[in-house]
C-alpha cells in the first residue's frame, strides 16, 4: 500500500547511502519525510500529491536532478513548492528556490 504525501510532507530526492539516517534528521513530529531515490519516481509523486517542500540532492555525477529541478520550476502545478537545493558531494552547493 502506498502512502500519501499528503498534509505537512517534505519530499527528499537523493542517492546518498544513508538517506533514511537523513530523513530521521530532518523529520519533525509533525511533518512527515518522504525519501526518494529516483528523481523519475519523485517526480511523478511530488506532481500527484504536492508536498509542502522538496529537498533536492544535487548529484554532479549525473543530470538527472538537474532535470527534475527544471521540470518541478517550469510546471505551473509545482512551480510555486519551495525546493532546498544542496550536494552530499560537495559542501559548499546550496541554495534556497520559492
Amino acid at each position: 500500500m502506498a502512502t500519501t504525501l499528503a498534509g505537512r510532507t517534505a519530499v527528499v530526492v537523493t542517492n546518498y547511502p544513508e538517506r533514511d539516517a537523513l530523513a530521521m534528521l530532518l523529520g519533525y513530529p509533525d511533518i512527515d519525510v518522504a525519501v526518494f531515490e529516483s528523481p523519475a519516481t519523485a517526480y511523478s509523486r511530488i506532481k500527484r500529491e504536492r508536498p509542502a517542500m522538496v529537498i533536492l540532492d544535487l548529484s554532479f555525477e549525473t543530470a538527472t536532478e538537474f532535470a527534475l529541478l527544471t521540470m518541478l520550476k517550469l510546471d505551473r502545478e509545482t512551480a510555486g513548492i519551495p525546493i532546498w537545493t544542496g550536494s552530499s558531494c560537495s559542501s559548499s552547493s546550496s541554495s534556497l528556490l520559492s
